[in-house]
């Protein structure tokens, strides 16, 4: 038998296909655009991501060889927050507001005039901000009522494509916790929260457990996306609890760590972290997609974009020596860097470029850059950056293990994951084991173990993960080593707090 895992995220999705005992059999991509119709706006067309789906379901069959009918059951793992309502026709009415727009920040502010901030967190077990769902529906019903009242659902994108598969708009507690309307400690929709801002229940998707089949594949739907016509339709998740499934992290131990754009770390506890820290580190604590299991996610908003930027703008050389020799340029600046000693030449980036993530949490932050002299050269910036990005990570280890919480090792995935240098460093600086999985699809092969989890192929998660998790590449922290980067480290962890208050002052002066 065979298990579809359908990962929806922000400008594309990605169907993988993988054989009950845990082996990638095919994949398919496809993007899709986003579009900003003003500043701080960012919006999806549903009609695109779900042409987007039907291609890469359709492909990834195709791909495999296999009879459709061998496909026993789908799960989708999907990006948080973003909404689309729809009519009781399934049209819809307004295009997707996506997880990173922040419109709504009138509406953040209304409520917090309402309810207090530590009120909010032990309800739904997120800091508060405008990009989550409740505050964005709370700017739909304001400023497009007549859309509003007709409005039969308000559908995130696991369980809008729930819908077009089986019909029945089904969501599961990890994804329903990211709208901050959901009670994490009650498993329902929050009376309190919607009373509060005046929303709807009935405009919500029905929760469901992660695992849990909620229907089956549609005959219109199997013609569209070459899945046979009753396969089993189970509840994923969030992509980041969907993603800690994927590499294991349902116990306390091990950590998620995905190294892309943002770099996040998730880890798994028996019960939402109630530390009032938790809250002023900025960590979110919500369902995970295990039963009986809560996640604690923290991350850095500038990991590797970091080098992307500096790839834009001083890394013409590299870019054009990659291109000659047919090679990432990313591994020619990382090569470059390898070369430079621990520390950087006493060169320290912070880096807060897009604001400081978890557990500092500051949106005045900016990037740092100290102990620039003339000696230093681009090879000196870039280990900088690297040593910075995991310095951070460090920072999140300490601070999670700080709340009580174990991080025994580091399972990676993501564009990080690729560098054996970067790896390594990340065990040297933090003293832990870095693990890469076999399966570096994790979100992917989350949703799949879900969806044998719902068909019956495992009595547990567990028994999913004895067919699926296995371990690739470990790196363990060189102790020399890392005693060198102790002492880089405890100047670093002196640098934010020295110049928090600056970073207001820069704010306001921007501002005028």
């Amino acid at each position: 038998m065979y298990l579809m895992g359908l990962d929806v995220g922000t400008t594309g999705c990605k169907a993988v296909l993988f054989s009950d005992d845990g082996r990638l059999v095919s994949q398919s991509y496809r993007e899709y655009p986003l579009y900003h119709p003003k500043p701080s706006w960012s919006e999806e067309e549903p009609e695109e991501v779900w042409r987007g789906v039907i291609e890469v379901l359709r492909e990834t069959v195709a791909k495999s060889r296999i009879d459709p009918v061998e496909v026993k059951a789908l799960s989708v793992s999907a990006q948080g927050e973003a909404f689309t309502p729809l009519d009781r026709g399934l049209k819809p009415l307004y295009r997707c507001v996506t997880t990173w727009d922040d419109r709504a920040v009138e509406e953040h502010e209304y409520i917090l005039e309402r309810i207090d901030r530590t009120r909010l967190f032990k309800l739904t077990g997120h800091p508060s901000s405008p990009v989550y769902t409740l505050f964005k529906l709370l700017w739909f019903k304001r400023r497009k009522p007549e859309l509003y009242g007709k409005t039969w659902k308000f559908l995130l994108w696991e369980d809008y494509v729930n819908m077009r598969l089986c019909g029945a708009p089904a969501i599961d507690y990890s994804l329903a916790s990211r709208t901050m309307m959901f009670d994490v400690e009650k498993l329902r929709w929050s009376t309190e929260i919607l009373d509060l801002a005046d929303l709807d229940a009935d405009k919500l998707p029905e929760p469901h457990p992660s695992g849990t089949v909620v229907g089956e594949v549609s005959r219109r739907a199997s013609e569209e996306t070459g899945l046979a016509e009753g396969t089993l339709v189970v509840t994923g998740g969030h992509d980041q609890a969907c993603g800690a499934l994927g590499v294991g992290a349902i116990h306390p131990g091990p950590a998620y760590v995905s190294t892309g754009t943002v770099e996040s770390i998730v880890v798994a506890s028996d019960k939402p972290l109630t530390d009032p820290r938790v809250l002023s580190m900025g960590y979110a604590s919500y369902c995970h997609v295990a039963p009986n299991r809560y996640l604690t996610l923290g991350a850095n908003p500038t990991a590797g974009v970091l080098l992307r930027w500096f790839r834009d703008k001083f890394g013409r050389e590299y870019v054009e020596e990659a291109a000659s020799k047919g090679v990432s340029v990313y591994d020619i600046m990382v090569k470059e860097a390898s070369r430079v000693p621990i520390g950087s030449l006493g060169l320290f980036v912070a880096p807060y470029f897009m604001g400081a993530g978890t557990p500092n949490w500051d949106t005045y932050a900016r990037g740092l850059v100290i102990g620039l002299t003339i000696a230093h050269g681009k090879p000196e910036l870039v280990r900088a950056i690297l040593e910075g990005v995991t310095y951070e990570l460090r920072l999140n280890v300490e601070a999670l293990e700080e709340l009580g919480v174990e991080v025994e090792e580091l399972r990676t995935v993501g564009g990080g994951a690729r560098s054996p240098f970067w790896l390594q460093l990340k065990a040297d600086i933090t003293g832990k084991r870095v693990v890469v999985p076999v399966i570096t699809e994790a979100s992917s092969a989350g949703a799949a173990m879900l969806a044998g989890l719902g068909a019956g192929l495992y009595k547990s998660l567990d028994d999913a993960l004895r067919r699926f998790y296995r371990e690739a590449r470990v790196y363990k922290p060189r102790m020399d080593v890392k005693r060198s980067y102790d002492r880089f480290y405890g100047v670093y962890v002196k640098l934010y707090p020295r110049v928090k208050d600056v970073y207001k002052m820069v704010f306001d002066l921007l501002r005028g």
